[in-house]
């Protein structure tokens, strides 16, 4: 059974590509009848309006000036709508940057998965592929994946001092999905949530 609206929730959860961290804000955000508020739409949205045809062709050609002047405003926006309330946020940096703004969550949540499983998930949406062709698409995804990661630590680094890689210094529950299909994921950090006293459900 799904829990009531509640006006004083918000909940934060990221990760890297393919950890499940899209997957599971959804239904945490259908769990708990929250609006869920997607940080990587909005941004793709500002790499569209620039006439990127790809997200990966923006990391490999943008500026840092054009990267971090987008990135500004999509986490200006974030903490706007986090002010409001009521609302579930999937972000990699904004568990960050609400722990250096002293912006109260309800819980903020990290999903994280080893880099051949979070490739293969990557793979598994594309049906279609065969042969060497596998090989290549492996290693594009892999190389993807590895990029962004190394790129987004260094922004959030330079903008706002989060340890990307420091994931336990600003998020109450971390989990490697690594061994968990999308049901156990989900359960498991709803056992945690409440074991851990951040949402009373009296």
């Amino acid at each position: 059974m799904n829990d009531l609206k509640r006006k004083d929730l918000l909940i934060v959860v990221g990760g890297p590509g393919s950890s499940g961290s899209s997957t599971i804000s959804k239904m945490l955000s259908e769990h708990f009848n929250l609006e869920r508020v997607y940080a990587g739409s909005i941004f793709r949205e500002q790499v569209e309006k620039l006439g990127y045809p790809t997200l990966d062709e923006f990391y490999k050609l943008a500026d840092k000036e054009t990267f971090y002047k987008i990135d500004k405003e999509v986490d200006q926006r974030l903490i706007e709508l986090a002010k409001k309330g009521n609302i579930l946020i999937e972000s990699k940096v904004f568990a960050g940057l609400a722990t250096l703004n002293n912006i109260p969550c309800t819980v903020k949540i990290w999903l994280d998965a080893n880099l051949c499983v979070r490739v293969r998930r990557v793979m598994g949406k594309q049906k279609d592929i065969k042969g060497i062709n596998r090989v290549f698409v492996f290693f594009k995804a892999a190389s993807s994946l590895i990029r962004r990661r190394i790129v987004d630590g260094r922004r959030y680094k330079y903008l706002y001092g989060v340890d990307y890689s420091n994931e336990e210094l600003y998020n109450d529950i971390v989990l490697d999905t690594s061994k968990l299909n999308e049901k156990e994921t989900f359960d498991l950090i709803l056992k945690r949530i409440r074991d851990g006293g951040y949402i009373n459900n009296k």
